[in-house]
């Protein structure tokens, strides 16, 4: 075993007992934060107290193996980026967890971290689109730093709407991490195992109730799959077709929108919050544990599999929003009470 692998494996195991540990004591750390959520008996029905800590039990492990690469890597300005963007976003989502931001204040501070971010360094714009079903690449030009700013605000904000129960956003970083570990160069693919392992430790202390993301979590971890998948795909374009990084992320986006634009047209906020999510739909008609894999297999799987085999990534895509409309449109009996707390 060389050097190298030996490093990985520490890495692995670093992170690991990093976010262990944050877990294990996530109780007096949510006390000393100030971000315990307490049931409400409406939204919040959860049996007790929990504490918001299972984005530090993820991102902690991953900013420090970010700033080790910083200092050992020639790639020390993406990581150096990236560190800090990452903790911007958790402070931002701490603050939301204890202060509860009004959504125009916290879209526009996202906004703020994403044009710091692509001005720091500008290679992480979407400049081009490599579809695989056409022979050229099609380039934004001028457009490129817009779309790149909706594509970082957007997925934080899908993400963030479908935090809701245990699981699905840790369980999506997840699927995420292993479908950008396929097409990532070789440096980045050390952070990924390390987030990965953090995220395992994370998502089984979550699946028992002992803590939530919160929003310090679900705003951090979205920015960070969003900055990573960008890195990977900017690299690695001629393996990553631009149609297979969509199809990554096409549920979330699409329930977003589909919420959104349902809002909008109901004369209310879009931003505004309710119980017409796809994981309430599941959770009133099976049992979470159930509703949970399916949530999960619905948007992993086919990613995973497309990114296997990339030529199969449009029969993905249409099976994956076919599977979407039966689970939205399908009548309903009696539902059972569909109120979560974002987990």
């Amino acid at each position: 075993m060389g050097a190298h692998e030996v490093f990985d494996i520490l890495a692995i195991l670093l992170a690991a007992s990093l976010s262990g540990l944050i877990c294990a004591f996530a109780s007096p750390i949510g006390r000393w934060l100030n971000v315990l959520d307490a049931p409400d008996g409406h939204r919040k029905v959860h049996p007790k107290v929990t504490p918001l800590v299972g984005g530090l039990a993820v991102l902690l492990p991953v900013v420090v193996t970010a700033l080790w690469h910083a200092a050992s890597t020639s790639f020390a300005p993406f990581y150096l980026v990236f560190a800090g963007t990452a903790t911007a976003c958790f402070v931002l989502g701490l603050w939301d967890d204890r202060h509860q931001i009004r959504p125009i204040y916290r879209l526009l501070l996202s906004l703020a971290i994403a044009l710091f971010m692509l001005w720091m360094v500008p290679a992480l714009q979407v400049s081009f689109f490599n579809f695989s079903f056409l022979k050229q690449a099609l380039f934004l030009d001028g457009l490129a730093l817009g779309f790149t700013m909706l594509c970082l605000v957007g997925l934080q904000n899908a993400v963030n709407m479908a935090d809701g129960k245990n699981g699905i956003v840790i369980g999506l970083c997840l699927f995420w991490t292993f479908d950008m570990a396929l097409f990532a160069p070789d440096h980045l693919v050390d952070l990924l195992m390390a987030m990965a392992a953090a995220l395992a430790v994370t998502l089984v202390f979550n699946l028992r109730g002992r803590l939530f993301l919160g929003d310090s979590g679900s705003y951090a971890l979205s920015f960070v799959v969003a900055m990573l998948a960008i890195y990977t795909y900017d690299v690695g374009f001629t393996r990553l077709p631009a149609d297979l990084v969509a199809l990554w992320f096409l549920i979330p986006v699409v329930d977003c929108l589909r919420l959104m634009a349902k809002r909008m047209l109901g004369g209310r906020s879009p931003f505004t919050s309710d119980r017409d999510h796809l994981h309430h739909m599941l959770y009133a008609r099976m049992p979470w544990r159930w509703g949970l894999l399916v949530y999960l297999g619905l948007v992993g799987v086919p990613g995973l599999l497309a990114g296997l085999w990339p030529q199969t990534t449009l029969f993905w895509a249409v099976s994956s929003l076919a599977c979407y409309a039966v689970i939205v449109f399908w009548p309903s009996g009696a539902r059972r009470q569909a109120g979560v707390r974002t987990s």
